[in-house]
């Protein structure tokens, strides 16, 4: 509700007139309100409210009666008193709004002082610098995306049921192969099925300079035992033949004749001696006969495909078991239990551009000793009465090395088996099959290390040097002071975040997350370095056409790096990052 006189209106005019024509500013300007809406209340098109009547008084220094109430007289202007320091302020505006205008156009003004090699060199010079860095921005936020995909997919394998990775080509040509040697499309297959699962104890002894660790964990195998004789006497026949006919001549005083028979016309006339070898040592070969300290002669019937045994470290934790049940169709049929613990060397997998804001992966690879004509494994998830998992850790499970394990959600597990298969490198898989393919039990850990500090620090280090390098590339770029005096404290702090990046370097992999923001940091630092010089040396020689030059290029690398700044420190850790672990 407007509480104005009528006599307001002419008041504020005259105050209008008397500001203009005496120092040259309006009314508008005076109280800072829209020069539109002032205008229309000056021209009677709108009522001032008692707000801009309060803002009028404040700035001449009366009180607001004077101007809303009409029987009170408006004093001579000329005996107002104004704030000097204020008027000062606002009768610069024009010149203020001319340097900004400059500012503004600084470039188009610019551009026209430099000459046409000029402009050609500077489109080369900034195409140089920014060409090369975007690449490189790119390439990094593609290996942080890829990483994330890529672990994002093994966290969740096992819930569409494909235990391989179908994400490999190879992999699913060896997939798809054994899928038609297997007994649904091939009755007269005699490979055996061992379902494996596996126990860790601990994980210690993780030397991040040697990239491996020492895992002491338990193995548990189980196969029916008519499947495996069956297997066996095919292998025994195929594989076994020369011991088997060794093992004969040398317990009898019969003489070999080298090259009489084949070894099938040998096998087929002694069958009754060859059935007699494979009973009695069909145990010798399976899934989970390993060494001991008594038997020192037997072999290790499954092999570490990433690390090795250690010396004397097999324990039997559970000798040979066998259940007899009925199957479906009413045959009686036996099932072999065999569980075994070791430790085991394996080398660290780092495959994470992230460390340490996602997990550091433990990978360990078991494949049996036999291909895959003749054993697959099968993953064990099976599940106790209560519904925990029999593969995973003990109780009294432990890592050392200030890791520790991530939270298990609905979409990650810390612990995952997974199903892939291994086949001779110096084959060429992509041209045949290879004969010896075997079927590889992949077992994943997933841990984070304890703490973060060590990598927030270079990380917060590393961004206030940035920080710093783009507010002296905007004191350059728009204010004309010199900067080369900025760049001590900031290669100074890039240089003690290097050694704080080069110690994790180890430990997180050659190209981590911290990695690429060093050599980004560098690169901030020597472009920063080049263009204070030539700014300052187009200065010292005062080249209008250089300064311009200088000016301009300046003033888009400011942006670019700005930008690309963002990119580093902001969108590549958010697409790094692995929320809920």
């Amino acid at each position: 509700m407007n509480n104005v006189g009528e006599r307001t209106l002419d008041k504020l005019r005259k105050l209008a007139s008397f500001i203009e024509e005496k120092h040259g500013i309006t009314l508008a300007r005076a109280i800072s309100v829209n020069p539109s809406k002032m205008e229309r209340i000056l021209s009677g098109e709108e009522e001032p409210t008692c707000s801009i009547c309060s803002k009028v008084a404040a700035y001449f220094f009366i009180p607001v009666e004077i101007i809303i109430d009409d029987s009170k007289d408006l004093p001579d202007p000329e005996t107002l008193q104004l704030d000097e320091d204020l008027l000062s302020v606002q009768r610069n505006d024009i010149e203020n709004d001319i340097e900004r205008m400059k500012q503004k156009h600084f470039i188009s003004r610019n551009w026209k002082m430099i000459g046409y090699r000029k402009r050609v060199k500077l489109v080369l010079s900034v195409l140089l610098i920014a060409v090369p860095l975007i690449v490189y921005i790119l390439y990094c936020g593609s290996e942080a995306a890829y990483e994330r995909f890529d672990d994002m997919r093994k966290y969740r394998i096992g819930s569409d049921g494909l235990d391989y990775d179908q994400y490999d080509p190879i992999q699913v040509k060896y997939h798809n192969d054994l899928q038609g040697t297997s007994r649904e499309n091939n009755p007269d297959a005699y490979y055996v099925e061992v379902t494996v699962g596996t126990v860790l104890e601990k994980i210690k002894n993780i030397h991040s300079e040697t990239s491996s660790y020492e895992t002491r964990m338990q193995l548990f195998f189980k196969f029916d035992k008519d499947e495996f004789r069956e297997m066996f006497r095919h292998y025994a026949r195929n594989v076994l033949a020369d011991q088997i006919i060794d093992s004969y001549y040398a317990e009898s005083d019969e003489a070999r004749h080298a090259g009489a028979f084949s070894h099938d016309e040998w096998i087929d006339q002694h069958q009754e001696y060859f059935e007699e070898w494979v009973d009695s040592h069909d145990h010798e070969y399976y899934p989970g006969e390993t060494p001991s300290n008594v038997l020192t002669d037997k072999e290790t019937m499954f092999t570490l495909g990433n690390g090795e045994f250690v010396a004397d470290s097999f324990g039997t934790l559970k000798e040979l078991e066998e259940i007899q049940y009925y199957d479906e169709e009413g045959n009686l049929r036996t099932m072999c239990y065999q569980k075994v613990r070791f430790n085991g060397a394996f080398e660290k997998a780092f495959d994470s551009v992230r460390y340490p804001l996602d997990s550091v992966q433990f990978k360990m690879y078991i494949l049996p000793t036999m291909d895959a004509d003749y054993i697959r494994y099968v993953p064990d998830r099976s599940t106790d009465p209560e519904g925990n998992r029999i593969s995973g850790f003990t109780p009294y499970f432990g890592l050392t090395s200030g890791y520790r394990l991530i939270h298990d959600t609905d979409d990650m597990d810390n612990f995952t088996l997974r199903l892939n298969y291994y086949y001779d490198e110096n084959n060429d898989p992509a041209v045949h099959f290879d004969e010896s393919v075997r079927t590889q039990l992949e077992i994943i850990v997933r841990a984070n290390r304890v703490g973060v500090s060590l990598f927030l620090q270079a990380f917060i280090n590393l961004f206030s040097v940035v920080i710093w390098i783009i507010i002296a590339f905007y004191s350059q770029s728009y204010t004309g002071e010199d900067s080369v005096g900025m760049l001590g404290t900031g290669l100074f702090g890039v240089i003690s975040s290097m050694l704080v990046g080069l110690s994790m370097v180890s430990d997180a992999g050659i190209f981590s997350l911290i990695t690429m923001i060093n050599i980004f940091t560098l690169a901030v630092i020597m472009i920063m370095t080049y263009q204070a010089i030539a700014a300052k040396r187009a200065q010292v020689r005062k080249d209008k056409v250089l300064i311009a030059y200088n000016g301009i290029k300046l003033r888009v690398l400011f942006v670019l790096l700005t930008f690309c700044t963002i990119a580093m420190f902001v969108v590549i850790p958010a697409i790094a990052y692995m929320w809920g672990v």
